[in-house]
């Protein structure tokens, strides 16, 4: 990505590796079905995978998530060929691609373990001799594996552990209710994001899903998908809730993305029984339902940060820039600044931070004798600091979910923070 970067691409040319991600995971995604449950289930599994919402959305956006779901499918389609017939270049290409998921995100490092055991305990059960020889002997030394794997993580431990003890100032986790949990299923069927409640088209989709988890848990070989896609889903709610983050959805990808091959199932055997009618009718179906939230998210598309970064390029240098929350600074400074100031500890450029929601912050962070800007946008917003900022002048931009970038005047500095508390050291 940062050598992507450095040939300073457009935006329309900037997602393109992320695009290619995608659309690759939908082959590889199909590839695996087809192994373990037959050409026909993969290639319903694949038309499924690439129509639906979620994998749209996230095959467009500049994160990780489009490269670790295709690497973690990628590592569980190379175990299941390692296992056909194990050799030395098989079990090479098998440790590099994992390693290569391990290092990409971190949600996924636990999903492939759990999928991959899943696998691997699906196949050393299963009826197929030789498979079921070389599941156990890889079961019995999968330690071996995991010690090698964490041995080659090494480096980036100390930045997980870092990770892993950031305390970020974040509400506690909602209660776990059934509109939470409709809200999490309606985004992995026809929902345009995680904020759609549950309706009647996703119970559709959850019926099949259902349905395709019976047939799964009949067949060898298929087995491993029920883990991977509701274990997964109840490991990564209790990961979250050990260590809070926002209430997003996306959290829960690399193990939504397995309820498309459950989904897949019921109308792959209808069609290998020769239903047709009925199978085309219900695959049909899902896909004119998809059709409305891609609708929807292409009728309104992404925010557009360019629009606030074109205007404070015209604006002194000098100038700094607060933003409402931390995800909007990474935006902002993203365009402003520059792609890198994602990863360089010194930001080189103009200053861009993250109040948190909290005024009192630019009483120590607002250099006096400057005149600074206010981003107002971004999750999760702050009804005190908007309530607070709109003494000043303000724009708005239209095109950025109704964001507002307001002109903090120094003439004004003294009279907006009268009454306001000494900063906390």
């Amino acid at each position: 990505a940062r050598v992507w970067e450095e040939l300073k691409p457009a935006d329309s040319i900037r997602k393109i590796p992320v695009v290619l991600y995608g659309i690759s995971t939908i082959g590889v995604y199909a590839a695996l079905i087809a192994r373990r449950g037959g050409a026909v289930a993969g290639l319903v599994a694949g038309t499924l995978l690439a129509f639906a919402p979620f994998h749209v959305r996230y095959s467009q956006e500049l994160r990780p998530y489009a490269l670790a779901m295709l690497l973690l499918c990628l590592s569980l389609l190379c175990l299941d060929w390692y296992l056909e017939r194990p050799d030395g270049r098989r079990l090479a290409v098998l440790f590099l691609v994992s390693l290569a998921t391990v290092y990409t995100a971190y949600i996924p490092q636990i999903l492939l373990g759990l999928a991959g055991l899943a696998l691997l305990i699906d196949d050393g059960v299963g009826a197929d001799s030789p498979r079921r020889a070389n599941a156990r002997r890889a079961l019995l030394a999968s330690p071996v594996f995991l010690l090698a794997l964490w041995l080659a993580y090494l480096p980036w431990w100390p930045v997980q552990l870092e990770a892993a003890s950031r305390r970020l100032p974040i509400p506690p986790p909602p209660p776990l209710s059934w509109d939470r949990i409709g809200r999490i299923f309606a985004f992995f069927s026809f929902a345009p994001d995680g904020s759609f409640p549950f309706r009647t088209p996703d119970a559709f989709f959850l019926a099949l899903v259902l349905t395709g988890s019976l047939l799964a848990l009949r067949r060898p070989g298929l087995r491993f998908l029920v883990v991977w896609a509701f274990a997964g889903l109840a490991v990564i709610e209790a990961l979250w809730r050990l260590h809070p983050h926002w209430d997003v959805t996306r959290i829960y990808l690399p193990a939504g993305i397995a309820l498309c091959s459950l989904a897949a199932l019921p109308i792959a055997q209808l069609l290998q029984r020769g239903q047709r009618a009925f199978a085309t009718a219900l695959l049909a179906a899902v896909l004119l339902l998809d059709s409305r939230p891609l609708l929807i998210y292409f009728r309104q598309g992404r925010p557009d940060w360019r629009l606030i970064a074109r205007f404070l390029a015209k604006r002194p240098s000098s100038e700094w820039v607060f933003t409402e929350n931390a995800s909007s600074a990474l935006c902002v400074a993203f365009y402003v600044v520059g792609p890198h100031s994602l990863y360089r500890e010194h930001k080189i450029g103009r200053p861009v931070r993250s109040l948190d929601g909290e005024a009192l912050r630019l009483t120590y962070s607002w250099p006096a004798g400057t005149a600074a800007w206010l981003v107002l946008a971004g999750q999760p917003e702050h009804p005190d600091l908007r309530a607070w900022s709109k003494q000043f002048s303000s724009i708005s931009f239209h095109g950025l979910e109704e964001a507002v970038l307001v002109r903090l005047d120094d003439s004004m500095r003294q009279e907006a923070f009268v009454g306001s508390r000494a900063p906390r050291r």
